[in-house]
């Protein structure tokens, strides 16, 4: 077995000394067209199964193209009244996972923009540092379900109807303002993040878990492919997009100091957290 083993190690280093630049070139090539002829077969069999699925939303889209602001506010309307119960089983091992991991951060004067039906509640009890909240949504119908878990708060807290392009809340307000699937169901993302930044005190945290185009490039272009991120129809079923560039958003936002950004699930879920600086 030595000599064996004395053989191979031989062969393998007399190999390697003949070995050129252009030989370990040709390697890198040939595996990624092997690669890229893997991953075209598998998307070409996937457009072939789902075909008439495509085709009816290509249709769908053709004629309707895709949803305003009243009407993507319309479709949160009529899911209200059963949204907590609908994205339970949906959430459980994503956004609500990503919530309590983040907003276990929030202290002391709370704003949550894009409040919806309140499923941020859960994971702010992990901290006993919160001494009040405020929670803004557009969404008459979602606000009506947040008011419900309103008195189990151990704190001040209430739900107001307010637009998130223009908060009604002086600048340096609070101490930190989140956001779940927020920017992604505002109509004008960037001008919101402006606004929260606004209201956050100096040295003040912003925490967002939003969903998007993935990290990865190679991802978001499989994705794209595929027609899974941007789904066309997702706007109509579920109320927001999928396709915000959140790193775009977080770079764009003067006065916001981003401290830390993670990824979830193919890198299309975010977990950022950041500062106002002092």
């Amino acid at each position: 077995q030595l000599i064996f083993e004395a053989m191979a190690t031989r062969v393998m280093v007399d190999a390697a000394k003949h070995f050129k630049w252009y030989h370990w070139a040709g390697g890198v090539v040939t595996i990624g067209t092997v690669n890229a002829g893997v991953f075209y077969g598998l998307g070409a069999s996937y457009h072939w199964y789902f075909a008439d699925f495509e085709e009816k939303q290509k249709a769908f889209i053709s004629r309707y193209g895709q949803p305003t602001e009243r009407q993507r506010l319309e479709v949160y309307t009529w899911l209200a009244p059963n949204y907590d119960e609908g994205v339970k089983l949906l959430e459980s091992g994503g956004a609500d996972v990503y919530r309590r991991e983040l907003f276990k951060g929030a202290r002391g004067d709370v704003l949550e923009v894009a409040v919806g039906t309140g499923r941020c509640f859960e994971a702010l009890e992990q901290t006993d540092e919160v001494k009040s909240f405020v929670g803004v949504d557009l969404n008459e119908a979602m606000l009506a379900e947040a008011r419900k878990k309103l008195a189990d708060r151990p704190y001040e807290a209430i739900a107001v109807r307010a637009d998130a392009h223009k908060l009604p809340f002086p600048d340096k307000s609070f101490d930190t303002v989140i956001g779940s699937l927020a920017l992604c169901a505002i109509e004008r993302p960037s001008e919101a993040l402006n606004e929260m930044v606004r209201v956050c005190r100096p040295g003040g945290k912003v925490l967002l878990v939003e969903t998007g185009v993935a990290y990865l490039t190679v991802v978001r272009l499989w994705q794209r492919y595929l027609g899974l991120v941007p789904n066309p129809k997702h706007t109509w079923e579920f109320g927001y997009r999928d396709d915000n560039d959140v790193l775009e958003l977080m770079k764009a936002c003067e006065g916001l100091e981003v401290a830390r950004v993670e990824t979830r699930a193919m890198g299309n879920w975010y977990l950022v957290s950041a500062v106002r600086p002092e």
